[in-house]
């Protein structure tokens, strides 16, 4: 891993849930009176916003290498939900300063949970599926690629060094130690 104080952390957008916290997503359609045809506020039915398919972020990775985009560390935002963003070994802080666009299916999962912040960032990963930590003169590159590629990335914040591994979420006041992180 080549993470730096100062590095940008740029996320880029999920398409739904992805695969976090599925069991908690079939949990809450057996209390819906219609289950999986429930409909949100886009119109579309619980189950079909669930099956939305994954991502798949290879080609954007690939791009920014072929532009010269020096990657310090990449990483998919899943089972463990934000605190994936601390998975990395070495003790930093990952300050989150801005959120991505809120996709309607986690708003419906905190009310229909219910699933407070806390759960929810924890879990699920609320927007942005994939995490790239890079200098801040190669962010630009990584929105453009990005851009061209029809996903929604932004600058979300920043690293810094910390005696303790952790992520704070500074929109909702949330912060996550390493502690909690527990990847096998």
């Amino acid at each position: 891993y080549n993470i730096q104080h100062g590095d940008t952390i740029v996320l880029i957008e999920s398409s739904g849930i992805h695969a976090n916290g599925l069991t908690m997503a079939r949990k809450i359609a057996d209390k819906l009176p219609d289950g999986y045809l429930t409909a949100l506020d886009d119109g579309r039915t619980y189950g079909e916003t669930l099956l939305d398919p994954t991502h798949i972020y290879v080609a954007l990775v690939d791009d920014c290498l072929n532009r010269g985009v020096n990657i310090h560390y990449a990483v998919n935002i899943t089972g463990h939900g934000w605190r994936k963003l601390m998975r990395a070994t070495q003790s930093f802080a990952y300050i989150v300063e801005r959120l991505p666009k809120q996709l309607p299916i986690f708003g419906f999962l905190q009310k229909h949970g219910p699933v407070d912040d806390t759960e929810a960032y924890g879990i699920f990963n609320m927007g942005a599926g994939f995490v790239l930590y890079v200098s801040e003169a190669d962010a630009d590159v990584i929105l453009e690629v990005a851009a061209l590629q029809n996903l929604g990335a932004l600058r979300a914040g920043y690293i810094e060094r910390s005696d303790d591994k952790k992520v704070v979420i500074e929109p909702n006041g949330l912060e996550y130690s390493g502690a909690t992180l527990g990847v096998r």
